[in-house]
């Protein structure tokens, strides 16, 4: 029998309808960080309202994390007993509910309420996105498929940061939070149209579907060679805490300008107004989006993985190289004097580092064995991220409280990078779940 294509050429004899699905989850991805970047924008205005100093600020941002990560690993059990098709729509409509009611509080307790809940609500997104990406998406464009839904993350705040700085600065915070929020209900509404399994979607030719199917690199079912995984059997293997301890800087990172870049700008080290800060933090997401595309896409054609080489963990080479361009970036922001010239550094860390979140997903996917135990994967690597992420808002907010400046901050993220580049390099190196025999071989001998 003829092998089945997996490259350039096969994709475009059978068609790209499939990334309908890619841009779907970079949307819904999207709209999710539209509702985290509301409080960023916002932030400014309610310090002034409830006199809150840069320590406290720090923490309404962080509030909406210490929600996410209570909940992530639920979240990613949710999704493996009850499937991503069910888990996301219902999550989705919960956390845009959510977002709107965040017009109605009054006091600074509520504001706190209402950011955790938030983050509940949210939780789920990720560990979905993921599992649709390894069931819609070709091995050879894993990359570009992570990329498309991991952009979104810049996508979100590229296009609603400027929107929610004029809002709040003619309207106020509260009619911010209802109309972008809203957004989410348009996305369900049609996710409800278009998402099938690849086996049962007919808006695809039958010769796409086969592709995908014969080229995803999914276990069929009733293949039972590999060992479902638990959280605490997980822990105990090299791969996983080499990929926990790269994405935790990274989304340390993202995280520190999501919350601190609008108020970073409008400091008296910058001296942007609201509305200006708010154009400029969109231009450098929107700039950072088309190039971690492009950097996702690139990956793919250059790595041209074969399974075995996939298995090897061979992307986190990659990873490691984009998480020390982004470090190296963060190093020059605090000296970047030239307002033009601090865009396209900005811009290129939001880049290179969610360059680099998007191959740590796609790596996870190339290492993951077992399909039964995939949701709570992807929930442990987002787990470690926000532990970690969830700090850099509160401690960020510390420094500027104490140093009354925020290179400090930026040169602590930067030693972050420089770290997890070192994990990516060296610790994900074999597959994540071993195969029953070597489980059953490793019992034996411990029993000898």
């Amino acid at each position: 029998m003829e092998a089945p294509q997996i490259g350039a050429q096969a994709s475009v004899q059978v068609g790209r309808r499939r990334y309908l699905i890619g841009f779907m989850l970079m949307l819904v991805i999207g709209i999710a960080y539209v509702d985290r970047v509301n409080m960023s924008v916002a932030g400014p205005v309610l310090a002034d309202q409830y006199q809150l100093s840069p320590k406290t600020l720090g923490l309404v941002y962080s509030s909406f994390y210490w929600g996410y990560a209570a909940t992530i690993l639920l979240a990613g059990w949710l999704v493996d007993r009850h499937g991503k098709a069910i888990v996301l729509p219902i999550a989705v409509f919960i956390w845009t509910l959510i977002s709107i009611t965040t017009c109605a509080v009054s006091s600074l307790a509520t504001l706190f309420g209402v950011r955790i809940l938030l983050g509940f609500g949210e939780a789920p997104a990720y560990p979905s996105s993921n599992l649709i990406v390894r069931e819609w998406s070709p091995l050879a464009e894993r990359g570009v498929f992570t990329s498309l839904m991991q952009t979104g993350s810049l996508l979100g705040p590229g296009l609603a940061t400027a929107p929610a700085a004029y809002l709040v600065h003619h309207y106020g915070w509260r009619p911010s939070f209802v109309i972008l929020s809203s957004l989410g209900f348009l996305w369900l509404i049609a996710w409800l149209f278009i998402y099938r399994k690849p086996e049962d979607a007919r808006w695809i030719t039958d010769a796409e579907r086969q592709h995908i199917l014969a080229t995803r690199n999914i276990p069929h079912t009733g293949q039972s060679n590999h060992v479902a995984m638990s959280i605490g059997s997980l822990l105990k293997q090299r791969p996983m805490i080499g990929i926990l301890l790269t994405n935790g800087p990274q989304t340390y990172t993202l995280y520190l300008l999501l919350s601190w870049l609008p108020s970073y700008l409008t400091s008296s080290e910058r001296k942007f107004n609201l509305v200006s800060s708010g154009f400029l933090t969109s231009a450098m997401f929107l700039v950072a989006l088309i190039g971690a595309i492009m950097l996702g896409y690139i990956s793919d054609r250059w790595l041209s993985l074969s399974q075995e080489q996939a298995h090897r963990g061979v992307r986190r080479r990659v990873v490691s190289t984009v998480m020390l361009l982004a470090m190296a970036s963060v190093i020059a922001t605090p000296w970047i004097m030239n307002e033009y010239l601090l865009v396209l550094v900005i811009a290129i860390t939001l880049m290179m580092n969610t360059a680099a979140i998007t191959l740590t997903y796609a790596l996870t996917n190339d290492l993951i064995a077992d399909e039964s135990s995939a949701g709570r994967t992807f929930a442990m690597v987002s787990f470690a991220g926000q532990v970690i992420g969830l700090l850099a808002p509160a401690i960020t907010g510390w420094i500027v409280g104490r140093e009354n400046r925020y290179a400090p901050a930026f040169m602590l993220n930067a030693l972050l990078l420089l770290l997890g580049s070192l994990a990516a390099w060296t610790l994900p190196n074999r597959r994540l779940q071993p195969v029953a025999e070597e489980t059953k071989r490793r019992r034996d001998g411990e029993t000898k």
